[in-house]
């Protein structure tokens, strides 16, 4: 059973609460625990947009999908499950790109705070310049592995999300690189994780293949045993086509049937 915190809160504070307007970018890991979160706080006006659809690799981490969920957008799914949380929410869904113009500063001047649950830096950037053109707060979280980070950005009172250099992006996503991806960048990190998984020192923290362990191999009783791509390379003495057919055929289909 959902416990609402509002009622644990001084009335000033509730009463702000009631009053203010959230815009939450993205709905995916970080975006569905702070939906949650802000609909049990007692925030009952929020905005939402998401610009993916759900994967079944997501499942295991973004509580708000389920199985029959896969392929629907996310920030509408979202919005239609953390409704039975609060049902008196305000929530209004758009499946959709944060960067598209029309939402402009006028958009984002009728929020109270913005709060980012983005995983990739140009996006963060681009609500980065929009909240302070419009001189409203920014929520900006953020996880690597293990680790959550979140940071409030206000004009004239903090640094900004860009004020300070950063490191280029390094790591991508696996269902991004995978699934959707948007910039040449992701293709070459996917050719660079396939050729380590193959020839290179394997590392299951950085693997993005849908099928680490998917192959199957007789033993000599009788009965298919799972065994990683390397080696299945390997028993094929790393034939180029059978290899080629896997990687750009029979995992596509493979991950296409899991999502049926």
């Amino acid at each position: 059973m959902a416990v609402h915190v509002e009622g644990l809160l001084e009335k000033s504070v509730n009463e702000k609460i009631k009053n203010s307007k959230i815009l939450v970018v993205g709905a995916g890991g970080i975006g569905c625990e702070l939906l949650k979160n802000l609909v049990l706080t007692g925030f009952e006006d929020l905005y939402v947009i998401d610009l993916d659809t759900i994967e079944l690799s997501n499942l295991n981490r973004q509580f708000l999908f389920h199985k029959q969920h896969i392929g629907r957008p996310k920030a509408i799914v979202a919005k239609e499950s953390v409704l039975r949380f609060n049902p008196n929410a305000n929530i209004t869904a758009d499946h959709d790109s944060i960067t598209n113009t029309k939402y402009n500063v006028e958009f984002f001047r009728q929020f109270s705070a913005v709060a980012n649950a983005l995983d990739n830096v140009g996006a963060r950037s681009h609500v980065n310049r929009m909240c302070l053109a419009a001189d409203i707060p920014l929520i900006e979280s953020g996880t690597s592995g293990y680790l959550g980070q979140v940071t409030v950005y206000k004009k004239k009172l903090t640094e900004c999300f860009e004020c300070l250099p950063r490191k280029p992006q390094k790591t991508y996503p696996g269902c991004t690189i995978r699934n959707t991806p948007s910039e040449p960048v992701h293709c070459i990190v996917w050719a660079k994780h396939l050729f380590n998984q193959l020839f290179g020192e394997s590392d299951i923290d950085e693997d993005v293949s849908p099928d680490m362990a998917d192959q199957r191999a007789e033993n000599t009783d009788g009965n298919f045993v799972r065994i990683s791509t390397r080696e299945w390379a390997k028993s094929t003495n790393y034939d180029p086509e059978k290899i080629f057919k896997k990687l750009f055929n029979s995992d596509i289909l493979h991950s296409i049937l899991l999502e049926i």
